[in-house]
């Protein structure tokens, strides 16, 4: 029974030292991507594109307005942007979209996974 407490010590220790040599989180590989930068404003683009293509919106891309890249799993890039579209009408508003992609290629193996809108201007 005495040592159970050794046990949970040396078990204890294990886990902490396997936490420290890990790799940092996911969110610590985010990074702040520049909203005027060329390749994130085509990113911008051809989510607004590709969003209105499929679903007939009548959107026009206005810009970006922030976001955030990532390396994805597998290679390529996943962009994480906030990006301002207007309607036929004039109202704008801002869509979080994620797209992946990698720079360089062509056009037909980037991928639109999300867009939704999250605020209007």
């Amino acid at each position: 029974m005495r040592s159970l407490p050794l046990l949970l010590l040396l078990l204890l220790g294990a886990v902490l030292l396997v936490a420290a040599t890990l790799p940092e989180g996911a969110s610590a590989k985010l990074k702040e991507a520049n909203p005027r930068g060329v390749v994130i404003q085509q990113v911008g683009r051809f989510a607004v594109i590709v969003y209105d293509l499929a679903h007939s919106a009548g959107l026009t891309y206005v810009g970006v307005v922030r976001g955030e890249t990532e390396e994805a799993v597998g290679g390529g890039n996943i962009y994480r942007l906030v990006v301002a579209a207007a309607k036929p009408d004039g109202s704008k508003a801002q869509y979080e979209c994620l797209v992946w992609g990698v720079p360089g290629s062509s056009l037909s193996t980037w991928k639109l996974r999300r867009f939704r809108k999250i605020a209007i201007v």
